[in-house]
């Protein structure tokens, strides 16, 4: 939808076209785990825009509930189940956005009831109204990364018992240790239960809860949110000529452009630059959603000077009440790419120390010991801990070294911070070792 928009705006009398598998456009969907907690009342709040706004304020042609089951790239045309009959559109341009589904892991069992996965809205009302009707008293969760989390927190403030079962051997496996001990701890601190380094072997049905084999160990839970990753959705044109990754993603440049002249891919769907590894990857985030959506959208209504130069990888997640930010790469990403990498961590206060309600924030910075430029940092406590993150991901998208960052001039006040930044501070420690 927001490659929709933006040819809209630009074209306003475009004969334009939305082909929508499911239910609802344009919905917030980083939002579900606190319209799932209550935090957020009703579904209809997490609607950027409504879709009858879409078309007749906008006039956007949308086919909602309208799956696109092949695409014919020279002659192009894509072909929709209409009603269970197929129907055939035309078109000079096609942006593929398409997005990712959840992985559904081979689980015997995997299908049995009130086994939920969270990726599309639809997914999300039915959480909520389990736990709205049906009053479980426990829930397990399967994977610890950023979606389990926010889960862990949600079915948390519903009062409902929640097991977490990670096969590795922490959540949160793409921060470095010490931020996970601090995810961790807060967990453990809510009440959260941690299983590590267990797998789900098989789900099995025992009246109204389910049972969870682990090995010798046995989980019973009332319901079940997997969330192990995603996939993007794009079988429907394996064969098409489209350049795709193995797992699937279709490769795009900075103009959203595919191989294929006059085809645009953005988002879940989509690759995207790495500006710290130079390459192509797939990181699937509703930020570059949607400035591929735009940039997608600009470029096939004709303007062709727009482009998203790529991603460092900011991503932040909120665990109770502790806030984690991640930008670029940690040690570990840099020793996995080949990166000659250097950490530094540092706890430092978040105001001035004298002014009332301080708090400690844990900063860890990454740079390239070769070329001394920031190439990562991670960031958890409160009060904001987790908006510094922006600060060092401006510093990477720009080329800073660390010796620039260690003396940025960044805001002091007391309320806000100490006359040395958390930021500045971390940095310096690489001027002093």
């Amino acid at each position: 939808m927001s490659a929709a928009s933006q040819a809209r705006r630009t074209s306003p009398g475009l004969s334009l076209a939305v082909f929508e598998k499911g239910a609802h456009v344009s919905y917030a969907a980083c939002g579900m785990p606190y319209y799932i907690s209550g935090e957020i009342s009703n579904h209809r709040s997490l609607l950027a825009i409504d879709k009858e706004d879409f078309i007749h304020k906008r006039n956007i042609n949308i086919f909602s509930e309208t799956e696109i089951i092949s695409v014919d790239l020279e002659q192009k045309n894509v072909t929709a189940k209409c009603e269970g009959s197929p129907c055939r559109y035309s078109y000079d341009s096609l942006i593929i956005a398409t997005g990712a589904r959840a992985v559904v892991p081979p689980i015997p069992g995997i299908n049995s009831k009130n086994v939920f996965f969270l990726r599309s809205l639809s997914q999300g009302i039915a959480v909520r109204e389990f736990i709205d009707h049906g009053k479980p008293a426990a829930g397990a969760i399967i994977g610890g990364g950023f979606i389990g989390l926010e889960m862990a927190e949600a079915i948390r403030k519903r009062n409902i018992r929640v097991q977490m079962i990670e096969k590795m051997p922490s959540v949160a496996m793409t921060m470095s240790p010490e931020i996970r001990q601090k995810i961790s701890d807060e967990l453990l601190k809510n009440g959260v239960e941690i299983h590590t380094e267990k797998s789900v072997g098989a789900i099995r049905e025992k009246g109204p809860s389910l049972e969870l084999e682990c090995g010798d160990t046995v989980f019973e839970t009332d319901f079940l949110i997997v969330s192990v990753g995603v996939v993007p959705n794009t079988e429907f044109l394996r064969g098409s000529g489209l350049r795709m990754t193995p797992n699937g993603a279709i490769m795009v440049d900075r103009e959203s452009r595919t191989n294929i002249p006059g085809v645009f891919a953005a988002g879940d769907c989509a690759t995207v630059r790495h500006l710290v590894l130079g390459d192509d990857f797939y990181m699937p985030l509703g930020s570059t959603a949607n400035k591929q959506g735009r940039v997608a959208g600009l470029q096939a209504a004709g303007i062709t000077t727009e482009s998203f130069s790529g991603i460092v990888g900011s991503q932040f997640v909120k665990v109770f009440d502790l806030e984690v930010g991640k930008t670029g790469l940690n040690q570990e990403d840099a020793d996995r790419y080949g990166i000659p990498g250097r950490s530094i961590s540092t706890l430092w206060k978040s105001k001035a120390g004298y002014y009332p309600g301080s708090e400690i924030i844990l900063v860890s910075l990454t740079i390239n010991s070769k070329t001394r430029q920031i190439i990562g940092g991670e960031f958890a406590g409160t009060q904001g801990a987790a908006l510094r993150t922006n600060t060092v991901a401006t510093a990477i998208a720009g080329g800073m070294k660390i010796e620039e960052l260690a003396y940025l001039d960044l805001g002091y006040a007391p309320p806000f911070s100490p006359v040395w930044d958390p930021v500045n501070a971390a940095a310096q420690k690489f001027l002093v070792r």
